[in-house]
């Protein structure tokens, strides 16, 4: 996964109203949006930035209703975050800011005229004073000084970005842009210097090649470069191939899928169409062992026959390995060709590229999935569906295995994003040490230490620098300290005593009831007071408000997906009183406990 330097804004929800409406060409329209919510201003009482965009490629999701009804489609505006609750009928949709006038308050998005979607339509039929809704950017990608040359890659749908970076220059090193458009009448002007280079490419909406052979005739560039592209999710792949050739470290790679080209015939080979039960799981083991065998790196960019194959992935024979072939190509996954061969079909292509689509497949993700064969024993038993399993709890599994932490840690990549008030909360004031556990710890503690380190601090009548420490186990502690990367903080698997408060980071998804009171008994015997940043409620626009992640949960820890009152029922037991609760976004909340107040 490739790491990008963020600087992440307070989410905030906007409502704005069409001032012009332009036709850039017959492909694409301009809609000016303005409105006093583009500046600083107030909602419910609640004090909320002027909009801001400083990335070329910002990110604004726009918000509608299929059912007509979007007030119950719109997120909660929190005072440094919203919060999704649940609907059925919310069509999002992400868009490029292509101008922003600060003074003015004028707001341009740029529209690509195609298709039924939700957004286009709108921009079809938008009129002066019409009303829009939308939320961000949640962060901007800040391109990386070091670039010596810049590939900008893209169909019609990526034009904004390009457009604007051109305009803009987040960094003075040549260009060399790349555009497939569907008809010739798409053209814009770029704003091109001398050693700058653009190559128009038309070609139908639906071609998967024309990018990527057009990448593929560049004369690279002296240096490392940059490289950014943006299309439909399939010609990207290998577009992200290409990169890998091009000397590009991960962090100067962003390379994003804008929208997704539907195949009926492929709906139906996944069974989506027309799910049948008992094949389901067959297809999902069958991919699985396709990952584990190397199967789709063995056939990425050839074809091959059985024999060769089976001798290619450690197959006994060709006879072992033609049952899966043949379930993959029913599947879609694999194509068998005239001559006997296969290789790869469209999904095997971006399964092999989508590093987080393996991930269901293996490691902790398919461990999680392992654990529901024994459903029927814990529901009807003491425990958990994964110590049934794997003969340990949750915990215990992730404390030992580095793969099984390291995707906790990516999943809690996202807190920045919720985390921008927390420093205002009352309770850090005066706390000179502070522990933080869980593996959003370095998250959490990344959000903390430029605060604290600034904020006066006082131990009878001197004054006190503030330590941050990261507890945790020995094996999630590595993962945390190589996080973390050259900070000062102190860390230690041993609790460390005499702490002013302890943190909690999204450390109560993989425990157990009893594994989180136990927890937070510890905490309570080395602060008087604790702070819980944890996901209490669903956010409405993840997976995690499904059914499917609740019986996961389940088969997980041995309880459903907690609600707000469970998890605080958990802290009373430990011994914890519930001093006050902040909504942070995104189902995650801070709740401040105390030791004394239950005695006060």
């Amino acid at each position: 996964m490739a790491q990008h330097d963020l600087i992440v804004h307070p989410l905030v929800l906007r409502s704005v109203r069409v001032a012009a409406v332009t036709d850039l060409s017959p492909r694409m329209r301009r809609v000016t949006l303005t409105g006093e919510e583009l500046g600083a201003f107030t909602r419910d009482g609640i004090p909320l930035p002027a909009f801001a965009s400083p990335g070329f490629d910002d990110h604004v999701k726009l918000i509608f209703a299929a059912d007509g009804d979007l007030a119950a489609a719109l997120p909660v505006q929190l005072p440094h975050g919203i919060e999704w609750g649940a609907s059925e009928s919310r069509q999002g949709r992400d868009y490029t800011p292509r101008r922003f006038d600060p003074v003015a308050r004028q707001l341009d998005l740029d529209f690509v005229m195609h298709g039924d979607g939700p957004a286009a339509s709108w921009a079809r039929n938008a009129s002066l004073g019409d009303e829009l809704w939308f939320a961000g950017p949640k962060s901007s990608t800040v391109v990386p000084v070091d670039a010596d040359w810049v590939l900008l890659a893209g169909d019609e749908t990526a034009l904004p970005a390009i457009l604007r970076f051109l305009e803009e220059r987040p960094v003075s090193a040549p260009a060399r842009v790349i555009v497939t458009i569907s008809d010739e009448q798409a053209r814009q002007e770029l704003q091109l210097r001398d050693q700058d280079r653009a190559e128009w490419i038309v070609a139908d909406a639906t071609d998967e090649r024309a990018l990527a052979d057009a990448i593929t005739r560049l004369t690279p560039l002296p240096g490392t470069p940059y490289i950014w592209a943006a299309a439909e999710s399939r010609a990207l792949l290998p577009v992200r191939r290409i990169a890998r050739t091009l000397g590009a470290p991960k962090s100067h790679v962003n390379i994003t899928g804008y929208w997704h080209q539907r195949v009926e015939a492929e709906t139906a080979a996944v069974g989506e169409a027309n799910p049948v039960l008992p094949e389901a799981p067959v297809l999902w083991f069958a991919v699985r062992a396709a990952v584990q065998l190397g199967l789709l790196d063995a056939l990425a960019g050839e074809a091959m026959q059985p024999a060769p194959l089976a001798e290619r992935v450690g197959a006994t024979s060709a006879a072992a390995l033609t049952p899966l072939l043949t379930c993959l190509t029913q599947g879609g996954v694999l194509a068998r060709r005239d001559n006997g061969s296969y290789a790869l079909d469209r999904l095997g292509e971006e399964l092999r590229e989508d590093e987080h689509a393996q991930e269901a497949f293996t490691g902790f993700a398919s461990a999680q999935v392992l654990a529901l064969a024994a459903l029927p024993d814990a529901i009807t038993g003491d425990e958990s569906a994964w110590q049934r399993t794997h003969g340990v709890s949750l915990r215990d599994a992730v404390e030992s295995e580095p793969e099984f932490f390291d995707e906790l840690l990516e999943q809690a990549g996202s807190l920045p994003h919720v985390l921008p008030g927390l420093m205002q909360h009352p309770i850090w004031a005066g706390a000179t040490r502070i522990t933080i556990t869980g593996p959003g710890a370095t998250q959490v503690g990344t959000s903390l230490s430029p605060a604290i380190r600034t904020a006066p601090h006082t131990v009878g009548s001197e004054s006190a620098t503030a330590q941050l420490t990261v507890h945790e186990a020995p094996v999630p502690l590595a993962a945390l300290r190589a996080d973390a990367g050259t900070s000062d903080w102190q860390f230690t698997s041993e609790l460390p005593e005499d702490q002013d408060i302890a943190v909690t980071a999204l450390a109560f998804g993989h425990r157990s009831d009893a594994e989180v009171v136990a927890l937070l008994r510890e905490l309570l015997r080395v602060a008087p007071r604790a702070v819980l940043i944890e996901r209490l409620s669903p956010d409405g626009l993840s997976d995690a408000a499904s059914a499917s992640h609740a019986l996961i949960d389940f088969a997980g820890i041995g309880t459903p997906t907690r609600s707000p009152a469970e998890t605080l029922r958990l802290a009373s037991e430990a011994g914890w009183h519930v001093v006050a609760r902040h909504k942070l976004g995104w189902g995650i909340e801070s709740v401040e406990l105390s030791r004394a107040a239950r005695n006060s």
